[in-house]
């Protein structure tokens, strides 16, 4: 009877134990250091390969232990040795920086050949989840995929525009002899379209530069090139 009621204690301890909220612990992440490092089935030299990774990718620190790690890396789970894992930096912001203010996309997988996800203008932050040979696995928002790492920097990319003191008026002209501007989402000449409007169309100019001007147009904010207007 005694054992039955202990028995019937401990369950019921152990069930308002699952009950308590869990904490949540910190993600650490470290860099392979050393060249190809291989992730392993198990924690030994003569387990199965399950990938190999370059010096730079970033794994997700599971278990550490002196010999080996259990990590995560490119979705896979695995161990690698410890003494080719060094702790990776705490800030892992970086930001999208082209040199034609064009966007970067955001693909499926680290290559140009995968599919488009989306598309992120020149200083969106993104998070990076794995640094690879060319490609950082990142999260944008609620959107993950892979982006070219020679578009992303540490820091924010130069400024294609200077906020004017106060908005100034401009007028839509077209030095190729045509007859509608393009009203741009981003500065580029790739950059998505908002909408075409007929030359002489007043424009609110809100920041200039040297080749494009941000401008409000019938409560939308966009860009037009700087040739295109006439002030």
């Amino acid at each position: 009877m005694k054992r039955r009621m202990l028995s019937r204690i401990l369950s019921l301890a152990l069930a308002a134990m699952c009950l308590l909220p869990v904490l949540a612990q910190a993600e650490e992440y470290a860099t392979v250091q050393g060249g190809g490092l291989n992730l392993r089935e198990k924690a030994d030299l003569n387990a199965k390969v399950l990938g190999q990774y370059w010096t730079g990718t970033w794994v997700e620190i599971v278990e550490k232990g002196e010999e080996w790690c259990k990590v995560k890396v490119a979705g896979k789970d695995g161990y690698m040795m410890s003494k080719f894992l060094k702790a990776a930096e705490a800030d892992r912001k970086m930001y999208v920086r082209t040199n034609t203010g064009i966007g970067l996309n955001l693909r499926k997988g680290p290559g140009t050949q995968t599919a488009i996800i989306t598309s992120f203008p020149i200083d969106t932050e993104v998070t990076v989840l794995e640094k690879g040979k060319g490609w950082y696995k990142v999260k944008v928002g609620c959107y993950e995929g892979y982006m070219a790492s020679a578009y992303l920097s540490a820091s924010k990319a130069p400024a294609y525009t200077k906020p004017l003191d106060a908005p100034v008026t401009a007028t839509m002209k077209n030095i190729n002899g045509g007859k509608v501007v393009n009203f741009r989402l981003y500065p580029g000449m790739k950059t998505k379209i908002i909408q075409a409007y007929p030359v002489g169309t007043q424009v609110k100019v809100l920041e200039k530069g040297e080749l494009w001007c941000k401008v409000e147009i019938e409560g939308k904010i966009g860009y037009v090139s700087t040739y295109m207007l006439k002030f």
